[in-house]
């Protein structure tokens, strides 16, 4: 029994090992996001503290300064979760047809409850460019949230820079 117990242990402890996390490979990354020197927080939940955890990973990471408005950044960081708003022009609205104004939420997966996705957008197209998903556990201090991010970008740079 100690022994099924000991390998069992040690399985878990493989299985959540940073060294599996260091071989994984990411899907290449648009030159817009490592071109990118702005970003701009988009906030989709109305939770502030989400948005200030991120732009506190923002800040410790170094890679961006933050933009002061959509306009002025080359990449948007857009935070959503299980109950995500949008925003919605005034020339999208017609009176009587919400169906017609909520038909293109469906091209984006809904985001699990418990759960933070992170988008990379377009600022000029409004294209998500890359996301990724974290469970949301807002007791830590660092969230990890754009961990995926800067893992892809590192990984992409440092194979531009071996070849």
């Amino acid at each position: 029994m100690k022994t099924f117990l000991s390998l069992a242990v040690a399985a878990v402890i493989l299985t959540n090992s940073p060294v599996l996390e260091a071989n994984k490979t990411y899907t290449p990354l648009p030159s817009i996001v490592l071109r990118g020197k702005t970003v701009f927080i988009e906030n989709g939940t109305s939770d502030a503290t989400l948005q200030h955890l991120v732009y506190m990973e923002i800040a410790r990471w170094g890679r961006f300064r933050m933009a002061e408005s959509r306009d002025k950044a080359d990449v948007i960081l857009a935070i959503s979760g299980a109950s995500s708003v949008r925003l919605v022009e005034a020339s999208e609205v017609s009176p009587g047809n919400l169906a017609e104004m909520y038909a293109d939420t469906s091209t984006e997966p809904s985001v699990p409850v418990g759960f933070t996705r992170i988008s990379v957008v377009d600022p000029k197209t409004g294209k998500a460019l890359w996301f990724s998903q974290r469970k949301t556990d807002l007791s830590r201090s660092r969230t990890g949230f754009l961990d995926g991010l800067r893992d892809a970008m590192e990984q992409q740079e440092s194979s531009h820079k071996q070849k």
